[in-house]
């Protein structure tokens, strides 16, 4: 094949795989979006092509896959829509250039593991370092999938990763035999193929219709004021104004019987934390909804604002006030009850370039670059854990706020904690009606499968709505609407695999990983072993 037939197989790789998250009910594409590649890879492997060769076809499918999924980061900056998806594209050509030279030092089969652990790796690492970006996650293209992956209790979301790659490779290695007449094989392989997609769908039909939700019930509000943050939010409409729409709304359909009100991300203008909270003038207008509503437990974003004491460590995140103290600042959601005291979560998980800048604790100067999006500007103070709150009948949130709800392993920790139930709230009114406001929200019901909690969701302009601990979507808002959603949920106490245990297929991979980078080395000969 010659060099324009192979770029168009890494176009049509790039293509395959950027359609779950363009097309929700098209997941099972994954299992074939590899394929184009392989061929790429292998051919180049037989031409004894250079390193850079696979490098670079990668990245033309890598590219492809990142800019068609994520291209509503545009309206926010085009210029971070270009590097976020630049440089996610070559740190997956670099899994497949990892592959490749362990494919030409070895052989096929060890060529081929090695892409699976490399690729894992890579994924579990983009949940754990500084530039986090695991929106792309493999299995992040099933959460619309729901009665196929009820064994991500068991798994998480890189067990549909390891799936797909599993399913893509024996493919490539079919059509390999079939090509070569080896008959026998390839009927043998076509029967290993039918197992290893239909018994994780059988075991997940058999999980989803033997489960039933149990336990306590409680009566939760949804909000959604559906504010423009572009032509509103931070200049449109007054701080009052918001606040009394937010009120307003949970007056019109509060009861005697409601136990909590749910607000998006960052719907109250900024304030300062401590003794004298409940004197802001928006918890004053939410204490005079409870105060008619004894019983009821309002939970809301803010950005919140807290002086450091003179014995306190100043960090690299700290700001400076004209009489010379410091003070932190914070993506935070509040609980607010009948109480003196407001219950604070401060978000853990920052957003790379909007909510901090990476390594800007080692290069000061990097700060500046951060995309502006109106309000407190600056990087935010990220905590150091997650937060639980303690609701009704001591009753216990898992509070997450916004980006943090693609992290299924920082989810699952809430309810380690504790939690029973899974509060998210966030402000995806940036990303307009495009592909990553369903994206975002489907990620949701990841979360509810992989816990077995009831996940209940407060989008600022969409979309809101509850996912029952299958996965399913109980109810939901449109996009662009002010909307209420009254409703009961359930309560949870099981404690599943995958919240006790975490991402353990990433970390097994991280481990293997450096034990076959190092193989080669120690045992290889430095020649291609036959396939």
């Amino acid at each position: 094949m010659g060099r324009k037939t192979l770029l168009i197989l890494s176009i049509i790789s790039g293509m395959l795989l950027s359609v779950p998250w363009l097309i929700p009910s098209f997941s099972w594409i994954l299992f074939l979006a590899f394929v184009p590649l392989l061929v790429v890879e292998d051919l180049l492997v037989s031409k004894k092509q250079s390193s850079s060769t696979i490098f670079f076809y990668a990245f033309i499918a890598f590219i492809i896959w990142n800019v068609l999924s994520t291209w509503w980061i545009a309206y926010v900056s085009l210029s971070g829509m270009i590097v976020i998806a630049a440089l996610n594209s070559m740190l997956m050509a670099c899994v497949w250039w990892l592959m490749y030279f362990v494919h030409r030092k070895t052989t096929s089969l060890t060529g081929y593991f090695s892409l699976i652990v490399f690729w894992l790796a890579f994924e579990f690492l983009h949940f754990n370092w500084s530039v986090q970006w695991p929106w792309l996650t493999l299995g992040n293209g099933f959460a619309n999938a729901g009665k196929l992956i009820q064994w991500f209790e068991f798994t998480g979301v890189q067990g549909g990763s390891l799936w797909i790659l599993l399913v893509n490779i024996s493919i490539y290695v079919i059509y390999k035999r079939l090509t070569a007449k080896a008959i026998l094989k390839t009927i043998r392989l076509l029967g290993l193929l039918f197992l290893l997609i239909s018994l994780p769908v059988a075991w997940s039909l058999y999980l989803y219709y033997s489960y039933s939700e149990t336990g306590k019930t409680a009566e939760v509000v949804i909000l959604q004021p559906n504010i423009d943050p572009f032509s509103e939010k931070f200049s449109g409409i007054s701080n009052e104004e918001q606040s009394s729409r937010l009120i307003s709304l949970a007056g019109s359909i509060v009861t005697n019987s409601t136990e909590y009100v749910l607000a998006p991300e960052t719907a109250l203008p900024p304030i300062w934390e401590g003794n004298g909270m409940k004197q802001n003038h928006a918890l004053t207008l939410i204490d005079s909804l409870i105060s008619n509503y004894p019983q009821l437990k309002f939970v809301v974003g803010a950005v919140t604002q807290k002086k450091l004491d003179a014995n306190q460590p100043v960090s690299y995140t700290s700001r400076q006030l004209d009489d010379g103290s410091f003070y932190d600042v914070f993506n935070s959601a509040l609980l607010i009850d009948s109480s003196s005291v407001v219950q604070v979560a401060h978000k853990s998980v920052l957003v790379s370039g909007v909510e901090k800048m990476p390594f800007q604790k080692y290069f000061s100067f990097v700060g500046k670059y951060l995309v502006h999006l109106g309000g407190v500007v600056g990087t935010y103070t990220p905590a150091s854990q997650s937060t639980v709150f303690v609701g009704t009948k001591d009753e216990k949130i898992g509070a997450v706020i916004c980006f943090e709800s693609v992290f299924g392993e920082y989810v699952s920790g809430t309810v380690k904690k504790g939690a029973n139930l899974i509060f998210v709230i966030t402000n995806d009114g940036w990303f307009k009606d495009s592909p990553g406001v369903w994206q975002h929200f489907s990620y949701s019901r990841l979360r509810a499968i992989e816990t077995r909690r009831c996940v209940v969701r407060s989008a600022n302009t969409g979309v809101s709505g509850i996912i029952n601990g299958r996965g399913d979507v109980v109810e939901k808002t449109k996009v662009n609407s002010q909307a209420v959603i009254r409703s009961d949920i359930n309560l949870n106490n099981t404690i599943t695999f995958y919240v006790r245990y975490g991402d353990y297929i990433g970390r097994i991979s991280l481990m293997l990983s450096v034990s076959i980078l190092i193989y080669p080395f120690l045992f290889g000969n430095g020649q291609k072993n036959p396939h």
